[in-house]
């Protein structure tokens, strides 16, 4: 005979609660998510053939390579959306035999954005799992005043650009700080990837001058992908979690809407709901938001700014 004690009956009473909730919150977010996204592979069909067009009309004299620098910059930023959403196995919903054209896509953005899709994804769940810890979310070397963020860029597109001197040269890394070092860090395995798509980015470089269109690679390829990355710190890193400084399920992160933020951080002004449930798309995030943002407010989530049931201004 087992002789239940107060505190075990408390304890299960409180694990059968926040079932109860976690299920109930899961059954607002089922209705938008599980089906084929066919939105997030026309948008990469459009973007991908507007940063083609580019190309060719900058290595043909067509366009001058200073705007194909802007433009490319631009669409480069635009790609990270269809890798993310292929990271979180979005695209095609519940359908596991079509994986193949989830990794196709994500691959293929990897070429405008300089972000390797293999190396991305164990990075970003890791993200996902350790949110605003110090010492284990690669995202949070961004942390800190905004006007450091620019320098935190440098300093990591230096670390992208010249990986294999950092990682055979210890003494070079004192010139970049540990937290950016750690943005990069994963097992062997991670590092093996990392350096296999520095090897072939660099190599597509080298015979890019090697055949005399180097420069049109540098200012219409390598550039807009680096340039972009500013650009991605700030919406998917620094902004959506800042300040950083709590761990916890509705705490980590924030929904900060300001004018326009709807089309320039394209739904992760609600971000909060996207580590709540990282399968709805992005496009989904706000109006899941008009479903559930009362509850989640009381929970502990931040709306911030213009935001529904905004609770006060953006922190910035």
């Amino acid at each position: 005979m087992t002789i239940e004690s107060p505190d075990d009956s408390s304890n299960e009473s409180t694990s059968e609660e926040r079932r109860l909730m976690l299920r109930a919150e899961s059954a607002a977010a089922a209705r938008y998510w599980g089906g084929f996204q066919l939105r997030i592979v026309l948008t990469f069909a459009v973007f991908a053939a507007a940063w083609i067009t580019v190309i060719v009309l900058g290595v043909n004299g067509t366009l001058p390579l200073w705007g194909g620098l802007i433009i490319n910059t631009v669409l480069a930023s635009m790609f990270y959306m269809p890798m993310h959403e292929a990271t979180h196995k979005n695209i095609w919903g519940q359908n596991p035999t079509a994986r193949w054209g989830e990794d196709l896509i994500g691959k293929a953005c990897s070429i405008p954005t300089g972000i390797s899709y293999t190396a991305h994804r164990p990075g970003h769940m890791r993200h996902h799992a350790f949110t605003n810890d110090p010492d284990r979310d690669p995202d949070h070397f961004t942390e800190g005043p905004l006007s450091e963020l620019p320098a935190k860029w440098v300093r990591l597109v230096m670390l992208n650009t010249f990986l294999p001197l950092f990682a055979l040269v210890p003494s070079l890394r004192r010139f970049i700080p540990v937290k950016v070092l750690k943005s990069g860090t994963g097992d062997r395995k991670d590092g093996i990837v990392q350096f296999r798509f520095w090897a072939i980015t660099t190599l597509a470089l080298v015979v890019a001058f090697a055949t005399g269109f180097g420069w049109q690679a540098v200012l219409l390829w390598w550039l807009p992908g680096r340039l972009q990355v500013m650009w991605l710190l700030f919406i998917f890193a620094w902004y959506p979690h800042h300040p950083a400084s709590e761990v916890g399920r509705y705490v980590d992160t924030r929904v900060a809407v300001f004018p326009g933020s709807r089309f320039l951080i394209r739904g992760h002004d609600h971000h909060a709901l996207h580590h709540l449930f990282p399968r709805v798309p992005h496009y989904h995030l706000r109006a899941l938001w008009k479903d559930v943002a009362a509850d989640m407010v009381a929970k502990g989530v931040r709306a911030e700014g213009r935001a529904l049931e905004s609770t006060g201004k953006i922190v910035w």
